[in-house]
């Protein structure tokens, strides 16, 4: 399909639709909120929509930018956000450790700004990403942790204001194994998957390494969950995914020129596992994914 410039009153529509589709939470009042203080970036930037296989979870946007912007004071004369406060302030120095990093939003389509991404331009040492004053020791105890299991390279962190909780998204050496999995499923103290799911998990992700996140509590550095991430999936074939997942890959709106459509498998404590998916929206997304040569599962040229 041929590229789409971003448009506020399609997307508008379109966000109406997706929600209603998903029976996700939705309100008008705040996605004019957004689209009013984030115009520039949702019309420069590439947008995705990403949901959970979880009944009537929520629908979130999101943008990703291609020059740095200081979204947060954005989203204070907005009133999103009330600065200073802990996740504020370590996004802020995430932001600031690298020249050329840029920050992404991610909004709830019925609560508005709900987690700030920084892409830090580049594979990061851990080291080095935990190293601002304003990364809690808590979170900074964990690095031993990490490195044990070859967790060694950083490409993104975020906050999420929500629940309080930071994340680190790491990039693996190797592809997805058995013993690599479980090792993984260690920090987060989850059961291994069911040989069907890993099974999905070994034909979707990347077989040279992949994306991989960690998400703590800010305040204790405990780890709620950790992420496996297929980005790309080839175009037609899923995972098992479930009716609701499948009518969001089949019937959310897409007006980009190349589709992307990824998973993540998300697993917490004992059993609590669910499945996390993303679809492009406009601007000219997986273009953007291989300026930041994020691994993806389908090949390039298709």
């Amino acid at each position: 399909m041929s590229a789409v410039e971003f448009s506020s009153s399609r997307f508008l529509r379109d966000l109406e639709y997706t929600a209603g589709l998903l029976g996700a939470p939705y309100s008008q009042p705040m996605a004019h909120r957004v689209l009013h203080a984030f115009e520039e970036s949702f019309h420069r930037g590439a947008v995705l929509w990403r949901t959970t296989d979880k009944p009537g979870g929520a629908l979130n946007y999101r943008f990703y930018e291609r020059v740095p912007v200081d979204t947060m004071r954005i989203a204070e004369r907005a009133g999103f956000l009330a600065l200073p406060s802990p996740a504020a302030r370590l996004i802020s120095a995430w932001s600031a450790l690298y020249d050329g990093s840029r920050e992404l939003c991610d909004f709830d389509s019925a609560t508005g700004l709900v987690k700030t991404w920084v892409y830090l331009e580049g594979k990061r040492p851990l080291a080095e990403v935990l190293s601002p004053p304003e990364v809690p020791d808590a979170i900074r105890r964990r690095e031993a942790d990490f490195h044990e299991l070859g967790l060694d390279l950083v490409r993104n962190v975020a906050v999420d204001y929500q629940h309080g909780t930071a994340n680190l998204y790491f990039h693996t050496h190797e592809g997805i194994s058995p013993k690599a999995a479980e090792g993984l499923l260690t920090l987060s103290e989850s059961a291994v998957p069911d040989e069907a799911t890993y099974q999905d998990m070994a034909a979707f992700m990347p077989p040279d390494g992949f994306t991989f996140s960690v998400t703590l509590r800010i305040d204790t550095g405990n780890i709620e969950r950790v992420g496996f991430y297929a980005l790309r999936l080839p175009a037609g074939q899923f995972p098992r995914i479930g009716d609701r997942l499948a009518a969001f890959f089949d019937q959310a709106p897409s007006h980009d020129e190349e589709e992307m459509n990824a998973v993540a498998w998300s697993f917490g404590s004992g059993t609590g596992h669910y499945l996390r998916a993303e679809r492009s929206y406009c601007g000219r997304l997986v273009a953007l994914m291989r300026d930041c040569a994020s691994p993806m599962t389908a090949p390039q040229n298709m």
